[in-house]
């Protein structure tokens, strides 16, 4: 690997596009059409580039700032070399540079650009940097289905529906509903009624062989009488997983697993999308009782390194990984793909569907509900300068 250097950084604001307006979920307004992708190029003293997104530093919740953004950016990574950002075993890191643990620690994203980086330079795959190929198909599902009955009511029911027809049209054979509209959008007994019969409807649809999953927002918090209603309700639907039903607590995960086994559904217990220091007690206490199948800390703010970590820890838990990757846009999807291509515990990638945009086409194709994953350098991701200098360049600050 050369002793290049990081000489230039880039952030771009890019705004990405979902294939629908999206509604609401059990705790949230309105979603939108679009999610704002905070880009970060990193380019090097012998032509090479690295890229990553800074979603989590950007977030309204952590009160982020372009300033303090670049300002973290010069401090940490200018005229830094790119051989100290991760150490390495063979072609293998194992985990990052002596330098860059804490730093990699508290913004788990810039991780991310470091096995761009790293792996541009070695030419090889951030896939092989995080230990080789699992598998070079990795499958995803359609996060987009919100609570659009409420959003278009003269449609009601049928808008969610028509959501999950056309995802299955559009090759998706994974689906996940938003669901927990017992409380804060309805009142407890007709919400639970209505997810009930969405999913049931959704089911009938698209027939039996998509794949299922629901996601509640904690919408289901001190109501264990509905969510034993709601799964009850639905065991003929077949939902493949159970997601963030109620606030993480042993008692109410042992009443729910309980509910699944007296329904006989199998569904999967999946959680830990709001962990934000990976992993707490709780789900500590939930793994070791066996009580949580899949772990979903979100994939770019916690990154590469941190997520390897986890890995690790939940290895003797039997405990499947299945990243959060909302809010993300196209650079988490990519981020999402490739962690799950060298995971052999990855479920699927959670794919807001967003339209392509700044970077160039690729041959990470997507059929039969997968991506499918070449062995290229680093992410495989490049930045298209002609649409970065048409459309993007003007709102975007670079660093020399």
């Amino acid at each position: 690997m050369s002793d290049s250097i990081i000489n230039s950084i880039s952030v771009i604001p890019v705004t990405a596009t979902y294939p629908h307006e999206l509604g609401r979920n059990s705790r949230n307004m309105e979603v939108g059409r679009s999610v704002l992708e905070w880009i970060v190029k990193a380019d090097t003293s012998d032509g090479s580039s690295g890229l990553t997104i800074a979603q989590q530093f950007m977030s309204p919740r952590n009160g982020g700032r372009v300033s303090e953004l670049v300002l973290l950016l010069q401090e940490t990574l200018m005229g830094k070399r790119v051989t100290d950002l991760l150490l390495l075993d063979g072609d293998v890191a194992v985990g990052p540079g002596n330098d860059y643990k804490t730093l990699f620690h508290k913004h788990g994203w810039l991780s991310i650009l470091a096995y761009d980086l790293v792996g541009k330079q070695l030419g090889v795959s951030a896939v092989t940097l995080l230990g080789g190929f699992k598998r070079r198909y990795v499958p995803a599902y359609d996060t987009t289905l919100y609570f659009d009955d409420l959003r278009v009511p003269e449609k009601g029911v049928q808008q969610v529906v028509q959501e999950a027809q056309q995802s299955v049209e559009a090759g998706w054979n994974q689906i996940k509903i938003k669901i927990g509209r017992c409380g804060t959008w309805m009142s407890p007994e007709p919400g639970q009624i209505r997810d009930a019969e969405i999913v049931n409807s959704i089911r009938e649809a698209v027939g039996k062989d998509v794949k299922l999953m629901v996601d509640a927002n904690f919408g289901y918090e001190g109501r264990l009488d509905l969510l034993e209603n709601f799964i009850m309700e639905t065991k003929e639907a077949n939902i493949f997983w159970l997601e963030e039903m109620v606030l993480p607590n042993v008692d109410s995960y042992r009443a729910m697993r309980n509910m699944v086994e007296t329904a006989k559904t199998n569904s999967l217990l999946v959680c830990g999308e709001v962990d934000r220091e990976p992993i707490s007690e709780i789900y500590k206490d939930l793994a070791s009782e066996c009580l949580m199948d899949g772990y979903q800390p979100d994939i770019v703010s916690i990154g590469f390194s941190g997520w390897k970590a986890i890995e690790n820890s939940l290895e003797k838990y039997n405990v499947r990984t299945q990243p959060h990757c909302f809010f993300n846009g196209v650079f988490g999807t990519r981020a999402s793909i490739i962690f799950g291509a060298a995971s052999d515990t990855f479920i699927s990638v959670e794919d807001e569907r967003c339209a392509p945009h700044i970077f160039k086409p690729d041959h990470f194709e997507f059929k039969d509900g997968s991506y499918y994953v070449p062995d290229v350098p680093g992410l495989g991701l490049e930045i298209d300068k002609e649409i970065y200098i048409g459309k993007y360049a003007s709102n975007s600050v670079v660093l020399n």
